[in-house]
């Protein structure tokens, strides 16, 4: 099973995103799916904007897990994205969003996605590993972050 460090590369961590909204947001990373996946940038946009009306991906805490099935889409990308200033997302909590873990899976990867979402929730229930994260400014460093906690959880 594919866990979120397996798939999350460095080009697709986003630091210091200056986003105002979720449809800012969504862009932004649809831009970055484009540039070094080849993914339509409209079409990335218009699935995590589609997935939201079905109910608020945002779990509290300032984190937000968007994700959606891409039609066409051969593997699971995933991102990361932290905005400038944290963002009102609807969370349960009331709180804006500072950290967002972005899947787009393809239109068949229904146990892969749900794994790697339980994974990803999990991670995101422990305050010290979002500390730990918080503390880190560079995509390197946040990729080995993941890996190392997601190998210690296994």
């Amino acid at each position: 099973m594919l866990s979120l460090s397996d798939i999350l590369l460095p080009e697709d961590i986003l630091l210091d995103l200056d986003v105002t909204s979720p449809a800012t947001l969504f862009d932004a990373i649809g831009q970055n799916m484009q540039r070094w996946h080849g993914l339509p940038r409209v079409s990335v946009a218009e699935v995590l904007g589609l997935r939201e009306t079905l109910g608020c991906t945002a779990l509290g805490q300032g984190v937000a897990i968007p994700h959606g099935r891409l039609a066409g889409l051969r593997q699971t990308h995933a991102a990361y994205a932290r905005p400038r200033r944290p963002l009102p997302f609807s969370a349960p909590d009331g709180k804006p969003v500072t950290d967002f873990i972005v899947l787009l899976v393809p239109e068949r990867a229904t146990e892969e996605h749900l794994g790697i979402l339980a994974g990803v929730s999990s991670l995101f229930t422990d305050p010290r590993f979002r500390e730990a994260l918080h503390a880190c400014s560079d995509p390197h460093e946040i990729r080995a972050l993941f890996r190392a906690w997601q190998a210690a959880a296994a």
